[in-house]
């Protein structure tokens, strides 16, 4: 159901480096899951096109922690107005 809601909505998930997996049970033999990801818009991904997620090791928490960049370039740069001297 979440993956047809997030489909509706067109969304679609950044490429996570650091790994596959963001929480752990934190057992001998753990279970790991892909429990937390981030999502954008195409709306996003024109305005922020080198947005990048790299996933932290975790210390205290069972889930790692998520960096998000968006790497902000401004695509269209205007020139300044100036004014000569006559």
């Amino acid at each position: 159901m979440l993956n047809q809601i997030i489909n509706s909505c067109n969304l679609r998930e950044i490429y996570m480096s650091g790994g596959k997996y963001t929480w752990s049970n934190n057992q001998v033999n753990p279970t790991m899951e892909k429990l937390d990801r981030m999502l954008i818009n195409s709306k996003w991904e024109l305005e922020f096109p080198l947005s990048s997620v790299r996933k932290i090791p975790r210390y205290m928490s069972d889930h790692n922690p998520l960096i998000f960049d968006s790497e902000h370039v401004t695509l269209n740069k205007t020139k300044q107005l100036r004014f000569e001297t006559a």
